[in-house]
C-alpha cells in the first residue's frame, strides 16, 4: 500500500498533527541525534568497564560502587518524565540543548572527583541532566519523521546505540589501563560542543508548545513514589528483608496512589490519565521496564565477574562484549524497518527469546570459559536489537501529538528505571549469597556461582516480558483517541 504525506495541519487545532520536516532537515536532525547518542553510549559503556577499578580506587564494595550506575539511572529514569512534559512548556530544542550541555559539563567534573561520595552525587546531577538526551531525542524524531518513517530512524539511532557500545568497551579498557579510570569520564566532554549545534541545526518548530503550566506536585509524587521502590531493592544487601524494604515499598505506593488520584483532579496534570487507560501503552511500558532490567543488570554483573572471577585485561573485557554489540550496530537500522513493515509485536516477541537463551548461556559460562560467555552476550544483543526500536517506536505511533511529551516521557521513565531496578537487583542478589552458595544451575560452589544466580534472577524478568508481549500493538496502529 502507497504511504501518503499527512495532510498539513490547522493552525488553531492543538489535536493537528505537526508537518514532517524536508528530507535534508530530517537527514540532518538524524545525523546530531545518532552524535549525541555515540558519545552518550560510549561514556556509559565505558563507565562500566571502569567500575571495578573505581571501586579499587576507593576501597568501596559493589554494593557502593554499584550507586555510580544506579543513581544515574535512578534520576535519568525520573527525569526523562519530567523533561518529556517541560518540553511542552519551554519547548524540545531548547531543552534537547540544555540536556547535552549539561552530560558534558558534569562529565568534566566526574573526572575531577575527589572520592566516592562526590562521584555518586555527580551522577545523580549527571542523569538528571543528561536524561533530556534520550527522551526529547524520541519526541524529536516523532515530530520530525513520519509515522511510516519512524522504524527506520529509530533503527538507525540503534545501530548508532550498537557502534557505541562496541566501541566503548575498548576504549574504556585502553583507557584504563593507560591513563587511569578518570580519563573515561572526560572523553565525553567534547558534547559540550553540541549543544550550540543543536540549537543551530534542529527545526525551529519544535519549540511549539503544548499547554500553559507545569504540575510540580505531581511530578514531585511520581519522582518520591518512584524512588522509594527503587531505594528500597538498593538497601537489601545492607538491611535485609525487613521493617525499612517493606516500609519503603508502601511509602512508594501511596505516593504513586496519590499522584494517580491527582491526575484526575487538576487542569493540566503531570501525566494526562487516559494514557494509562490504554492496555499498549501499558503492555510497552512493562515490556520495556522489565527487558531493560534484565540488560542493564547483566551489563554490569559481566565485565565485575570477568576482571575479578575471571582476572582478565579490562581490553579483554571488551572483546567478550563485542559481538553482541555489533549485532545490536549491524541489525537494529533492519529491525526498525521491519517493524515497519510488519508492525513491533513479532520482532519483540522473537528479540525476547533470543535475549532468554542468551542469559541462560551467560549464566552457564559465568565465571568460567569467557568464549560461552561472548557467544551468550552476542545472543543477547541480537535479541535487544530487535527489541529497542520497534518498542520506542510502537509506543510513539499510538500517541497523539497533545500527549507526545508526557507520553514519551513516562515511557522513556519507566524504561530507564527498569535500569535502576535491574542494577539493584543484580547486585543484590550477589551480596546476599555466602561464601559459598548453591548453584541454581547445579554446578558445583565457586567464585562464578553467584554472578550466575543473579543472571537466572533476570532472566526470570526476560521470561515475563515474553508472555507480556501479546499485548504490543501490531502494524499501524491507530492513535489513542481512535482506539
Amino acid at each position: 500500500m502507497a504511504h501518503h504525506p499527512p495532510p498539513r495541519p490547522l493552525p488553531e487545532s492543538p489535536e493537528a498533527p505537526p508537518t514532517y520536516a524536508d528530507p535534508r532537515t530530517a537527514r540532518i536532525v538524524l545525523i546530531l541525534l545518532c552524535s549525541v547518542v555515540f558519545f552518550a553510549v560510549v561514556n556509559g559503556n565505558m563507565v562500566n568497564v571502569a567500575l571495578p577499578f573505581i571501586g579499587r580506587d576507593f576501597g568501596v564494595s559493589e554494593g557502593v560502587y554499584g550507586w555510580v550506575v544506579t543513581g544515574f539511572s535512578l534520576t535519568f529514569g525520573i527525569f526523562s518524565a519530567i523533561h518529556g512534559r517541560l518540553a511542552d512548556l519551554v519547548g524540545l530544542r531548547r531543552l534537547y540543548a540544555l540536556g547535552v550541555a549539561s552530560l558534558g559539563l558534569t562529565s568534566i567534573l566526574l573526572a575531577l572527583s575527589p572520592n566516592i561520595e562526590s562521584m555518586i552525587a555527580l551522577r545523580f546531577l549527571q542523569g538528571a541532566g543528561s536524561a533530556a538526551t534520550p527522551a526529547l531525542g524520541t519526541m524529536i524524531i516523532a515530530r520530525v519523521f513520519a509515522p511510516h518513517r519512524r522504524g527506520t530512524a529509530m533503527g538507525l539511532i540503534m545501530g548508532t546505540v550498537g557502534l557505541a557500545a562496541s566501541i566503548g568497551p575498548f576504549l574504556g579498557g585502553i583507557l584504563v589501563e593507560l591513563a587511569g579510570w578518570r580519563l573515561v569520564f572526560a572523553a565525553t566532554a567534547p558534547l559540550l560542543f553540541f549543544a550550540p549545534l543543536a540549537m543551530r541545526l534542529l527545526p525551529d518548530n519544535l519549540d511549539e508548545r503544548f499547554g500553559t503550566s507545569f504540575d510540580t506536585i505531581g511530578a514531585t509524587l511520581l519522582g518520591l513514589g518512584a524512588s522509594a521502590w527503587l531505594y528500597a531493592f538498593n538497601i537489601v544487601e545492607q538491611n535485609g528483608f525487613g521493617l525499612l524494604f517493606f516500609g519503603l515499598l508502601l511509602a512508594g505506593l501511596i505516593l504513586l496512589l496519590i499522584f494517580a488520584r491527582r491526575i484526575h483532579r487538576v487542569d493540566e496534570p503531570f501525566a494526562q490519565p487516559e494514557v494509562f487507560r490504554d492496555r499498549r501503552y501499558l503492555a510497552n511500558s512493562a515490556v520495556a521496564f522489565l527487558t531493560n532490567a534484565t540488560r542493564f543488570g547483566t551489563i554490569i554483573l559481566v565485565p565485575i565477574f570477568l576482571i575479578e572471577v575471571n582476572h582478565v585485561a579490562p581490553f579483554t573485557v571488551g572483546v567478550v562484549l563485542l559481538p553482541g554489540a555489533l549485532l545490536i550496530a549491524i541489525i537494529s537500522p533492519f529491525t526498525g524497518r521491519l517493524a515497519d513493515r510488519l508492525g513491533a509485536q513479532k520482532p519483540i516477541a522473537l528479540g525476547m527469546v533470543l535475549v532468554i537463551i542468551g542469559s541462560l548461556i551467560t549464566a552457564y559460562y559465568a565465571g568460567g570459559n569467557i568464549v560461552g560467555v561472548a557467544v551468550g552476550m552476542g545472543l543477547y544483543g541480537l535479541g535487544f536489537a530487535l527489541i529497542q526500536s520497534p518498542i520506542v517506536n510502537a509506543t510513539s505511533q499510538i500517541l497523539p501529538p497533545r500527549l507526545t511529551g508526557s507520553g514519551m516521557g513516562i515511557f522513556m521513565m519507566i524504561f530507564f528505571l527498569g535500569g535502576a531496578f535491574g542494577v539493584a537487583l543484580s547486585v543484590t542478589v550477589v551480596e546476599l549469597q555466602s561464601a559459598t552458595p548453591s548453584s541454581w544451575l547445579g554446578f558445583e560452589p565457586g567464585p562464578g556461582v553467584p554472578y550466575s544466580n543473579a543472571i537466572l534472577a533476570l532472566t526470570t524478568l526476560a521470561i515475563l516480558a515474553l508472555a507480556l508481549t501479546r499485548g504490543i500493538p501490531g502494524l499501524n496502529p491507530q492513535p489513542m483517541e481512535h482506539s
